[in-house]
């Protein structure tokens, strides 16, 4: 997110955008948990919701990655959360303390997050345009198996969607729309991440309100909320 202090007069801070994102993600999980079974049409209807989320929080990572004052801060913090969040994750969707087969969308986060620092590091130091293009795409290739190996959430398409996020950062609406296209590839269910242009393209590159480790804390609380929620309701 921006640090600059000052809120233009029109468009949204980082802040909203932010909510927006955990809102969204907040409606798919609920639906996810609780209403996939007894009451399908409204599950798929709220899961598509939730689809805005994760082009949202890949927009957001950019902004991070490019304003922060320690990438590896910001890299270790992330990696941290993701590895308190995968027993959450997995109580919440397995039913298990952890399930190897499936990891948590901070895992496809962190991934991305290293993939684009590497390749904003090749930008500043090689003066070559088709050695940079090279190595953007072999970085990117590995971030890609990386997410795919250890089937994170939304695997390869996750990490695609970060870079067009990143490399065309100074074309906005060109980055959101391939990186919501890339995630289409993943079903049909998945178009509704197209609505997530909205907030990205009203963006107005300040913070808003400081909502740090706002996200961190509740990726995992809110799972193991639902968690706990859904085995009141069982009994």
């Amino acid at each position: 997110m921006s640090t600059e202090n000052s809120t233009p007069a029109y468009g949204i801070p980082g802040s909203t955008v932010k909510l927006i994102a955990m809102a969204c993600m907040f409606i798919d999980h609920f639906a996810a948990l609780f209403l996939e079974i007894s009451h399908p049409t409204l599950s798929s209807f709220l899961r598509s919701i939730g689809r805005i989320a994760f082009p949202l929080f890949a927009f957001l990572l950019t902004e991070g990655l490019i304003h922060t004052h320690s990438k590896a801060k910001y890299c270790r913090n992330l990696f941290i959360m993701a590895l308190l969040s995968e027993m959450p994750f997995d109580l919440a969707f397995h039913g298990a303390v952890f399930d190897p087969g499936s990891q948590n969308t901070l895992f496809t986060l962190t991934i991305g997050l290293l993939t684009i620092w590497v390749i904003s590091v090749i930008e500043e130091k090689s003066q070559k345009q088709y050695l940079r293009i090279l190595l953007t795409l072999l970085i990117t290739a590995a971030g890609c198996f990386a997410a795919w190996r250890i089937h994170s959430d939304y695997e390869f398409y996750g990490i695609l969607a970060i870079v067009l996020m990143f490399v065309l950062r100074t074309h906005r609406m060109t980055a959101a729309f391939l990186a919501c296209a890339v995630l289409t590839l993943i079903g049909p269910a998945e178009s509704f991440c197209f609505f997530s242009l909205v907030p990205i393209l009203n963006y107005n590159g300040s913070r808003g309100l400081r909502l740090k480790y706002t996200f961190y804390l509740f990726y995992p609380l809110h799972l193991l909320l639902l968690y706990l929620l859904l085995q009141l309701v069982r009994i």
